[in-house]
């Protein structure tokens, strides 16, 4: 639960008592919160102790937590957003035991969202729950709604969320973070649900600056820590109900307190998919490789074998390497081999023709039928499926991995040295407009160039970059 300090600092101290009855009965306002002055944009972060009986661990309703950003769902005006009655907690009925009224859908743009969304997946990722942005229907489940303003559901303009709690795991919660007042704070969105949902399971605050239950700013990215933490806001035990759960040692494990709960999740390792070189491309030494990696729990690191020995390792994207210049000539496999944040590894392999370097067509002929040479490197040609010059939709359809598009042409291509201009007969090397050059088919007219006869520096080539022929080389290779 958050909460902004604004002209002055306030302490919220309670006296937080178990109520008789039903927790639908009591009707709680900021004044209830449980909170510091301290937390993600300044905000206060805390929960309300609704007096409900903790439940068993054994007795978890749920591996699911609902992420719903309210775009979904009408309020009762008939505008986008969720309504909350107030009641005893479901999830499965939008109904609350801390909050009501109608909460306006979240107001950033899609992207912004998933990356809210594959955050918090990463957040959970050591845990045996579903993290899922699609409502699950009427089954069990938790729910984080992350959308509107506080004052759209009974609390203070300075409260950046809140949640039900009582020292244990609340079935079918639904906690509430207030994203509409920042919505383009990726890393503040993720801490602030992180910290809200785990409190539906009955964690407290920690002074752990890495752990999202701690109001400590930096680091800005937090993780679910496995390490003991004093409980607090502000130091151990502040404010004094902090320490209400009776934690030994008023110590809490956030990480360890998940694992009791959920236990751990089914490792899976990373997604690999190697852009470049193809499969049996013919390549030259000091050859690019490039790879996409996706892994939910996220990416530690990404590392180039060349025959099973490894080359670099990088450990953020984007992930692109340069083979040895020293490779030997002959067939080499390229092996790109990932690690997740859990320690989950995966591997991607492609085989690669080393060729020799050759100074014209007719010396790659020993290397290969269909072979041409390109800056020194033989190359697949047109006579070979997703060789140069061949008709592309996609890069996946080119050997080289470039599907060039230019005057509604696509064309699979071949990098070039623009001031040499070693392209194949039929070929000239035109600029890309960053720098390098690319062999595009030759009619014998000026390629790129406008109705006056000049080079039109806006002509796009690459499907989906805004680049342009800047020159034309027209030599041709004796």
């Amino acid at each position: 639960m958050i909460r902004a300090m604004r002209k002055f600092a306030v302490v919220v101290a309670l006296a937080v008592t178990c109520l008789a009855g039903t927790a639908a009965a009591q009707q709680y306002t900021s004044a209830d919160i449980v909170g510091s002055p301290n937390g993600p944009g300044g905000l206060i972060t805390g929960y309300i102790h609704t007096g409900e009986p903790a439940v068993p661990h054994g007795n978890l309703g749920s591996r699911i937590i609902y992420l719903n950003n309210c775009k979904g769902e009408t309020t009762s005006t008939g505008a986008p957003g969720c309504r909350i009655t107030r009641g005893s907690n479901n999830s499965r009925t939008n109904t609350s035991s801390i909050a009501s009224g109608n909460l306006a859908a979240y107001t950033g743009s899609d992207a912004t969202w998933d990356a809210i969304v594959q955050c918090v997946r990463e957040t959970y990722a050591p845990f045996n729950v579903t993290i899922t942005a699609t409502d699950p229907g009427n089954v069990p489940h938790f729910e984080a709604m992350a959308a509107g303003l506080p004052t759209q559901i009974g609390f203070s303009s300075a409260t950046g969320g809140v949640a039900p709690f009582s020292c244990g795991i609340i079935n079918n919660a639904i906690t509430f973070s207030f994203l509409n007042a920042s919505p383009n704070n990726v890393n503040q969105a993720c801490w602030i649900i992180a910290q809200e949902t785990a409190h539906a399971f009955g964690l407290s605050h920690s002074m752990n600056a890495s752990d999202p239950m701690t109001y400590i700013p930096n680091p800005p990215m937090k993780r679910f820590q496995n390490t003991s933490s004093c409980i607090g806001t502000q130091g151990c035990c502040q404010p004094a109900q902090e320490c209400q759960c009776q934690e030994p040692g008023n110590m809490q494990n956030s990480y360890q307190k998940l694992m009791d709960i959920f236990g751990p999740s089914t490792p899976t390792p990373p997604m690999i998919t190697i852009e470049t070189p193809m499969n049996n491309a013919n390549v030259s030494a000091g050859f690019v490789v490039r790879a996409m990696v996706t892994d939910e729990s996220g990416v530690e690191s990404v590392e180039l074998l060349i025959d099973d020995t490894p080359v670099s390792t990088v450990l953020t994207g984007p992930y692109a390497f340069n083979a040895p210049m020293t490779i030997a000539p002959g067939p080499h496999v390229v092996t790109i081999r990932a690690i997740d944040s859990g320690g989950t590894a995966g591997t991607a392999s492609v085989n690669v023709q080393v060729g020799e370097p050759c100074g014209n067509d007719a010396a790659c002929a020993a290397q290969g039928a269909g072979l041409v040479c390109v800056d020194g490197r033989c190359v697949a040609g047109e006579s070979q499926p997703g060789g140069l010059g061949t008709e592309c939709n996609a890069a996946t359809d080119c050997v080289s991995g470039l599907c060039a598009t230019k005057d509604g042409e696509n064309r699979c291509v071949e990098s070039c040295d623009l001031n040499a201009n070693a392209c194949p007969n039929d070929f000239a090397c035109l600029s890309n407009g960053a720098g390098g050059g690319l062999c595009w088919p030759d009619p014998g007219g000026c390629l790129g160039c406008s109705t006056d006869g000049r080079p039109d520096p806006t002509l796009p080539i690459f499907a989906g970059l805004l680049v342009g022929f800047l020159l034309v080389r027209r030599r041709r290779r004796n």
